[in-house]
Formats: structure tokens, sequence, C-alpha cells
């Protein structure tokens, strides 16, 4: 009778427990919560034995599960780079020539080459969306080995599964976009720097690291972002342990990687001119272009198609090139207005723009198709179904965000002053970041690559969270 009388009363929690799921999942914040809830909650509650090959084979199940449920449709550049990359992989590099694309932003030529050697291959646009999400699978686990260097494993773990249940990169599989690849080699590049025990920042894997950071920058030109990161924590390191001598290897590494990084970028762009696949190897023609939307106020710092109207059409390859010198000059003096304007209208500028890239969700890039008055997706409401995965997808991301400041915090209260490189870069890459983005144009597509450091600082706060719980345990 008692043990009926158990049951029975179990069976009834279950219930509850049941409901107040059902509850929580009808709305996207409350499937954020728990989603997030859980990957904390599980690696803290339960040993999870070869974590890494199950992170692998669970992130690339969910990946590919993404890719075959959401079928993006191919638009602005996305559509554009896939185009030469099929002309690419028939040996047709007449691409080069279309009016202004390839010419201003030169630099887009290392991913069309990534893209047609799948294509040719292969033959098949899914083949390289399946090679991105065992990428986007690979930056799971590099979050995870990253955050387990200085924080236990739980943590570790459990930032590991925070990322994977963010919506934002997993959609982003859907689009053929470059960010994928291109931050698994940036990521792979300072993996290869800094692992190794005693054999971290030898002059062998400062070499290797050099050429995989090129790599990734030559896919997206975001590497020097990550270079300005290693070279500001070596900076801080220096400054903070007053020694040259102790810190001689590590520097030397930076440097070495530094110069093979560069070296390797400008190689690469010789190549591509020199064998005739663009005639502009991997220049940026236009580097004024960035920063004219970047202090647009009209528009907050996002893309302008007024200034596209007003200055596109003098960034052609037959412009002449008094008409594009005196083009230029004017961009320049606009520019020029736009950054010597108030102070207050500067300062709502920096926030609109802070908000625009980390705090609004990018999903529009490969979910925005659905987000239409009529439109339906699996039988349901195209709009409702973006406003609930924008949803899920914050929810989530600020969760992640809390414990990075969190742990950031954590810093400032501990006695122990002592830093290791590991530590300060996620904060450090994620600074540079953020001021990069204050001068030039954000989307909200373009927080993808900082995010990656954000979850793995926020290891630092779940860590910390953990370690408060073990200690209040211990005293109860």
């Amino acid at each position: 009778m008692k043990t009926f009388s158990t049951g029975l009363c179990k069976l009834f929690f279950f219930c509850v427990i049941a409901a107040f799921g059902l509850i929580a999942v009808c709305n996207g914040f409350g499937l954020g919560i728990l989603l997030a809830a859980l990957a904390i909650l599980i690696p803290y509650r339960f040993k999870i034995p070869h974590f890494l090959p199950v992170l692998l084979v669970l992130s690339t199940v969910v990946h590919v599960i993404a890719i075959f449920a959401v079928q993006t449709p191919l638009e602005m550049d996305f559509a554009t780079m896939y185009q030469a990359a099929q002309q690419v992989a028939v040996g047709d590099f007449s691409f080069q020539n279309a009016p202004y694309y390839f010419y201003c932003w030169a630099y887009q030529t290392g991913f069309v080459l990534w893209e047609a050697a799948i294509l040719r291959l292969t033959g098949s646009m899914a083949a390289i969306k399946l090679i991105h999400a065992l990428m986007l699978s690979g930056i799971n686990a590099f979050i995870y080995l990253f955050a387990r260097r200085f924080v236990e494993e739980r943590a570790a773990q459990a930032a590991a599964l925070l990322y994977l249940v963010t919506l934002f990169p997993t959609i982003m599989l859907c689009s053929l976009t470059n960010q994928h690849v291109s931050a698994f080699f940036l990521l792979l590049g300072i993996y290869i720097l800094t692992s190794g025990g005693d054999h971290a920042f030898s002059v062998r894997r400062a070499l290797l690291a050099g050429i995989c950071l090129a790599f990734g920058n030559i896919m997206r030109p975001e590497g020097i972002v990550i270079v300005a990161g290693l070279l500001g924590t070596a900076v801080l390191l220096l400054l903070v342990r007053r020694s040259l001598r102790d810190n001689k290897k590590m520097l030397l590494g930076v440097v070495i990687t530094v110069v093979v990084y560069l070296i390797c970028n400008a190689a690469a762009s010789w190549a591509i001119a020199a064998s005739g696949i663009n005639q502009y190897g991997l220049s940026n023609n236009w580097p004024e272009w960035k920063f004219i939307l970047g202090f647009n106020h009209d528009t907050n710092g996002m893309y302008s198609f007024a200034d596209m109207d007003a200055f596109g059409k003098y960034h052609h390859t037959d412009t002449p090139a008094d008409v594009l010198a005196q083009a230029r000059e004017t961009e320049k003096q606009l520019i020029h207005d736009r950054i010597f304007c108030s102070p207050s209208e500067m300062l709502v500028l920096m926030l609109t723009k802070i908000q625009n890239l980390w705090c609004i969700h990018g999903l529009g890039a490969s979910l925005g198709f659905i987000n239409h008055t009529g439109v339906t997706w699996h039988g349901l409401n195209g709009m409702k179904v973006y406003d609930y995965a924008g949803k899920l997808d914050r929810t989530v991301f600020f969760c992640a965000l809390f414990f990075a400041f969190w742990g950031a915090g954590s810093h400032l209260r501990r006695k122990d002053t002592r830093v290791t490189f590991d530590t300060i870069l996620p904060y450090m890459t994620l600074m540079a970041f953020f001021c990069v983005f204050l001068i030039i144009e954000v989307q909200p597509r373009y927080a993808y690559l900082p995010q990656i450091f954000l979850y793995i600082a926020a290891a630092v706060g779940i860590h910390a969270v953990m370690q408060n719980r073990k200690e209040t345990s211990l005293h109860t």
C-alpha cells in the first residue's frame, strides 16, 4: 500500500513537471531558460564520460537536422559568392569582371575558392553545408577545450552545451556564410599556438598557428582582430608580470605567429592575382565603405542603401581615376562630418550600434525568409516561428552574457592576481571586437565570431557559481 501511495505521488508530480514544461516551451523565452538550465545542470549533476566525442556527435546531429529542416534561399552576398564559385568550379574565372563586387571586395575571392573546391569534388551545395556543420561542431569542441584550461571540467562542459543550444550559430549553417570555416581555422590557430603545455608558443607551433590564422582570414577578413587579441594579451601579461625574461618564449611565439600570418596573407593575395583567378588578389579596394556605414547616424551604423546609391556608382572597374579620386575625397569628408558631430549624437550612435550588434538576434540572414505575412513553415505561421526562434536565441545568449559578466567580476574579487594567457585571451579578444565594431558597420550576424569568445568567458562565471554552490553545501 505504501509503495502504491509513493508511486501515485511521484506520478502526480511527474504530471505537474510535464505541465510546467509545456507552459515553458509554448514561449521562446521559456524554452530558452529551460535549455540554458539543462545545459548547466546536466554536467553539474551528472558525470558525462567521454564528453568530447559525445559533444561532437550530439552537435553534428543537431546541425545536420537544422540544415535539412531550414532551406534558406540564396540571397545577397551569399548568392553572389556561390554563383562565382559555380563558375570557378568549371574553370571559368569571369566572375572577376563583374562591375564592382569582386573589385571592391576582392577579399571575398578566398571563400569563393573554398566553395568552388567543394563543388568541384561533390557538385553539391548540401556538401558545403555539411562540411560547415562539422566545422561548427569543431568550434563547439574548441569552446570546451579552451575553457577546461582554466575552469573545472563541469563548467567547461556547461559552456559548450550552452553554445550548442544557442540557435544563432546553428541556423547560420542554413545560409552559405563564410563565418563557420573562418572561425574554425582562427580558433584552430589559437589552439595550436597555446596548447602543448611546455611546448606552447614554440617556433613550430607558431608557424602552424600563423598559417591557420591566415587561412581563416582568407576565408573572412576578421583575422586581424584575433591578432590584436593575441598581441593585446601578450602586452598585458608583460605589464602585469613585469618580466621580459619570463615571458620571452610567449612573446616570441606571438610575434612569429603574426609575421607568418602577414606573410601568408600577402602570398595568397599575390598568388590569386598572378594566377588570373582575380586580378585584384585579396585586396580591399573600398576601405572607406565600412566607415561610411559605421558612422551613419540615420541607419545606426548598419547598411545604408542611400550611401550605396550615392557612392557605389564610382567604384566600378571602368571608373576614370580622377573621378574615383574625387569620390574618395568626398567619402572621407563625409566620414569626418559624421564623426565630428555633437557628443550626444555620437553617444546615441555608439549605444545603438552596441544594441544592434550584441542584443538583436542574427537569425534574419538564415530565417528571415519566413518572417512575412502569409508564409508558412512546416505548417506553422512563419512570423510566429521567427518571433519564437528570436526569443529562444536571445534568452540563451543573455544567460551566457550573464555568466561572462559574472566571471569577469570574479576576477575582480580574487585575491590571487596571477593570470595566464588562456585566462586573459577570451576577454581581450572580446574587447578588441567590441572596440572595432564601434567604428565600422554592424549587423547582428557579425557577432558570430566574438560570441564564441563570450561563451568561453562564460565558463568562468559558471565555474564561480558552481564553486559558490559547493562552498554553500559544505557549510550547511
